[in-house]
């Protein structure tokens, strides 16, 4: 046990290193790594508050994201590259565009030894797909709009699903940690298992154990679990015991406990990565969230049936200068609300509103906003601080109100939240286009759909319904690109930047983002 372990044990702390409102698959060498003469240990880091649910189907924070992809595991996962591969599927073919057929292992089982069949995978994506009470939003980004039809045969060891329509994002859908397999012991459990105490509700490699709400969070490592991914690469080292997720207050002082050793793997960025430099730390750096500004249109809110507003707010930013506060100038500016690495991302900048201050001027003087911002985003939610000046400063009256990412999450995705006005922070953990825009076109919440803000854009939501529907690359494009432009034209986001860490550990711990999504079953510990 080395000197910060020491510390850690004796204080009974804990600490985590979670990237900010972010999430990912799940991972492991084809079994648990090649150790060489690394041996297990607890690793430490941070969460940026305590996750909203331990139930997969109802997580909307990414927080919520992280602890999933530990106790859960997923039908299929991502590669480094960002190519599917299997997980709980060994084998999975496209029967039609809209039905899928999965061959599952058998040497898969639940925490409590609950053997993981077809039917159990089946069962608990219908519980997501069904989604009665409507809180289960990442369904249609599984399954597209509408609900599925899930069988399952326990002789074959096949499940087939059918989705409501044409859709051609169920394989990148089934990847996600909001799609992980729940055990029966959850489903019976509802209630328990969103509060995290159904031990035997855990497909994953972890299950949930000491939890200090506001403090730590402790995930203890499964010694019978075998169904860790066969990534191309395989990893190498040997999986933590343990790791504990403590709660994150700044970048400075999660800096300071990397310096000195108190901390395994923390989330930096903007200046703060200057004190790592020419240090031998082990990095790996992400867009953890696409950032955006976001309107609440639904009736009786301000921004409703409001185009000139919303211009007006496009009008009263400065991009750059809120790259700076925001970032330091780490991120680079998008011309959508997805970077240009995503495919069919648009480039045309002439879509973006220019920076005109009088112009804002002359429509939001007077105006009563809303605004509700989450201290994730940024360090401690400057960058919310800075577009409540510049409202202001255009005469607007802003009533700012920051949150934990938690409680901005909940604010923000339940049709009668209070907020008129946020910085969005979307965890695209799909790392498809399709999975931002339906956070700003067609079904709102309310409907069903992922549409936050119920904007009401016909023609961007008939785009992407036809995106979706084909398999024609080409086409789809097109369309994706139709979408963008009548967002854009509405003004009703404010593309802006991301949210880039630089996930750093100690030179004995590495982490891996296959795909681009950071993935803390991946932690390892090897061998210096």
């Amino acid at each position: 046990m080395t000197l910060r372990h020491q510390r850690f044990v004796a204080a009974g702390a804990g600490a985590v290193a979670l990237a900010v409102a972010l999430a990912g698959c799940s991972g492991g060498s084809g079994s648990s790594g090649s150790g060489g003469t690394a041996k297990s240990r607890t690793i430490y880091t941070e969460a940026t508050t305590n996750p909203t649910s331990f139930d997969p189907a109802t997580a909307h924070a990414g927080d919520d994201y992280v602890a999933d992809s530990l106790l859960y595991d997923t039908v299929l996962h991502r590669d480094d590259d960002g190519s599917i591969i299997g997980g709980l599927a060994t084998k999975w073919t496209a029967d039609s565009a809209s039905k899928y057929s999965f061959t599952i292992r058998k040497d898969a089982t639940c925490a409590d030894g609950t053997p993981i069949t077809a039917s159990v995978v089946a069962n608990s994506l219908n519980y997501l797909g069904q989604n009665k009470t409507g809180d289960h939003v990442f369904a249609p980004l599984v399954f597209g709009v509408g609900a599925p039809t899930i069988t399952a045969d326990d002789q074959t060891s096949t499940v087939t699903i059918e989705t409501a329509g044409p859709y051609a994002n169920l394989l990148p859908g089934l990847t996600v940690a909001q799609s992980a397999i729940v055990c029966p012991a959850g489903l019976a459990d509802t209630e328990g298992l969103k509060a995290g105490t159904v031990k035997g509700a855990f497909s994953g490699p972890y299950t949930l154990g000491e939890a200090k709400p506001g403090v730590s969070y402790t995930y203890d490592l499964r010694k019978d679990y075998k169904s860790w991914p066969k990534y191309s690469k395989p990893l190498k080292g040997v999986p933590a015991s343990k790791i504990v997720f403590g709660i994150a207050t700044d970048q400075a002082t999660t800096a300071n406990k990397l310096l000195s050793g108190d901390l395994d793997i923390g989330n930096i960025g903007g200046e703060t990565l200057n004190r790592f430099k020419g240090k031998d730390y082990n990095q790996v750096t992400t867009v953890i969230a696409n950032v955006y500004v976001m309107f609440n249109e639904r009736a009786g809110h301000y921004f409703a049936d409001k185009p000139d507003a919303r211009k007006a707010v496009a009008q009263a930013i400065d991009r750059s200068a809120f790259n700076k506060v925001f970032s330091a100038g780490v991120s680079p500016l998008f011309n959508s609300i997805v970077p240009k690495t995503y495919d069919c991302a648009n480039t045309d900048k002439s879509l973006i509103e220019k920076y005109d201050k009088s112009a804002a001027a002359k429509v939001l003087t007077g105006a009563n906003i809303k605004m509700v911002a989450s201290t994730a985003f940024g360090d401690q939610g400057k960058g919310a601080e800075y577009i409540q000046q510049v409202l202001s400063d255009a005469g607007a009256k802003v009533d700012l109100k920051k949150t934990d990412n938690a409680t901005w999450a909940t604010e923000t995705q339940k049709p009668g939240g209070d907020w008129d006005i946020t910085i969005m922070g979307d965890i695209n953990a799909a790392k498809l286009i399709s999975s931002s825009l339906d956070r700003v076109m067609g079904p709102s919440i309310e409907q069903g759909g992922r549409n936050i803000g119920a904007n009401n854009n016909p023609d961007g939501a008939a785009a992407l319904k036809a995106a979706l529907a084909t398999t024609d690359k080409t086409q789809q494009c097109k369309d994706y690109q139709t979408a963008q432009k009548t967002m854009l034209e509405r003004d009703d986001v404010v593309p802006l930047g991301g949210i880039v860490w630089n996930t750093t550990s100690q030179p004995d711990v590495v982490v891996k983002a296959p795909g681009g999504t950071l993935n803390y079953t991946t932690t390892r510990i090897v061998s210096n």
